[in-house]
């Protein structure tokens, strides 16, 4: 809960956080007529040059302790990393302050993205409680960022959810519930499914209960501008089918449908911006179980498209449900450009750790964009190697296709290619493989928690909406 007030005479919580990079911004504290001693003390941090957290305690009526962020950061990067570092360590209830709008918003994004904690479970909930001191501009800016805080907020909570509660259906009825204002959601059920032929997607799901379902969300402002696709990976719960996962590893599955949730996170988003462009996203939503129903490694699957794919190991079952969206999407959209996201492998993590997405590109230009983003933020890109070796190890003895090839280690750059078999316009494409960073296991970072992280909404969000 937010709180925003003009007037500092207004404030009820009683633990100040004070942002100050400069000797001129001090004047901030003159409400609290702070002792000489004090006083000093700020002055002598804010002439060091280095960031530094000061905390004191004034025992006032209006403010019993006071923090204050020196901030000697350059870059909005590392301004967050040294915010994020201690936020999450300070009381539940604050009321901020900064002199500038722009060090309001990242007090705020900071404040509220790493202290996240999932609570819909608990039977005592915590409730942290914030406000700010603004004018009355300013909070329309600030009541805004609020909004796109929440629609993170909503990725990150539906990713905690355990996958008895949210099953590819129930997914797919909280999308068609949501109020859009220039986005369609059409919702292709099991039924849907047969009749459409999209057999990947159905295999997928045999061995579960819980039948399949594809959204499709469509923004669509100009039918005479190109339209630009994005498919994501919605696995409610991944077992690794038959060739069943150990079970150190089983307890993280439930979140295997987070890049669905991002992209649910992110077109709402982009459609309360209103944004002047073509996106269509879709959602593949199943269950990957063990069953006797279940697909079995050395079977060979009929994909949309005709073209057949050899399983060599039934955990590589998100290339199959993105290969028959991929294909479908582009048959009855035309597509120009196409984007697919998921953890491709946790390969990636080896390479790149939980701080990096791994990115295989035909898009120069939205890779160009992801690189420049990366520069001064903490979602983090870097591209992965890509030529023919990939698209020939693609290729089955037996089949059109194989969804493993167990002599490439490469996998990220493998799977791209697999996926890249499956094209019907011949579409400039991108995938980015965010399995270490949206599932973040190492130390909490920035705005980013331990656990679901959202990463890549925020980026995709800047690019597409500039």
């Amino acid at each position: 809960m937010v709180k925003y007030y003009s007037d500092d005479k207004k404030w009820t919580y009683i633990n100040t956080v004070c942002f100050l990079e400069n000797i001129s911004e001090i004047p901030l504290l003159d409400f609290l007529n702070l002792s000489p001693e004090i006083l000093s003390h700020i002055r002598k941090a804010l002439e060091k040059n280095e960031s530094s957290l000061c905390e004191f305690f004034l025992w006032l009526k209006n403010c019993e302790k006071l923090f204050i962020f020196i901030s000697k950061e350059k870059s909005y990067e590392a301004k967050t990393l040294f915010l994020g570092k201690h936020f999450p360590k300070l009381p539940d209830e604050l009321s901020l302050l900064a002199q500038e709008i722009d060090q309001k918003k990242l007090l705020l994004e900071v404040c509220q993205l790493s202290r996240y904690e999932f609570q819909d479970y608990k039977h005592k909930k915590k409730h942290r409680k914030t406000e700010l001191l603004c004018s009355t501009d300013e909070r329309k800016t600030l009541q805004e960022l609020q909004k796109t805080i929440e629609n993170i907020y909503l990725a990150r909570d539906l990713g905690q959810t355990p996958a008895a509660d949210l099953t590819p259906e129930s997914f797919a009825d909280i999308v068609k519930k949501t109020k859009f204002t220039n986005t369609k959601v059409k919702v292709l059920k099991y039924k849907d499914i047969q009749k459409q032929w999209l057999w990947l997607i159905e295999w997928v799901w045999k061995g579960s209960i819980n039948k399949p379902c594809m959204v499709i969300l469509e923004h669509i402002t100009d039918k005479k501008l190109p339209v630009q696709w994005i498919v994501w990976k919605g696995v409610t719960f991944d077992t690794w089918g038959n060739q069943l996962k150990p079970e150190n590893y089983m307890y993280d599955m439930k979140a295997d449908m987070g890049w669905a949730a991002v992209t649910f996170a992110l077109m709402k988003e982009l459609d309360r911006k209103k944004i002047k462009k073509n996106i269509v996203a879709c959602l593949c939503l199943a269950e990957n179980v063990v069953s006797s129903n279940a697909y079995k490694p050395s079977d060979i699957l009929t994909s949309y498209t005709g073209k057949t794919v050899e399983i060599v190991h039934t955990d590589a079952e998100w290339r199959l449900v993105l290969a028959d969206g991929i294909s479908y999407l582009g048959k009855k959209y035309k597509t120009k450009k196409m984007m697919t996201i998921a953890t491709l492998t946790w390969a990636v993590m080896v390479a790149l750790g939980f701080r990096y997405a791994g990115i295989m590109w035909d898009d120069e230009e939205m890779i160009e964009s992801l690189l420049e983003y990366s520069k001064d933020h903490t979602e983090k890109y870097i591209r992965l190697p890509l030529d023919d070796h990939f698209m020939e190890k693609t290729k089955s003895d037996i089949a059109d296709y194989k969804n493993l090839d167990r002599t490439v280690h490469a996998w990220s750059s493998m799977w791209w290619a697999f996926l890249k078999n499956f094209l019907e316009n011949k579409e400039d494409f991108i995938h980015i493989d965010i399995a270490g960073a949206y599932i973040n296991e190492a130390d909490p970072y920035g705005k980013m928690p331990k656990w679901m992280t959202w990463f890549w909404v925020e980026s995709l969000w800047d690019i597409m909406s500039a």
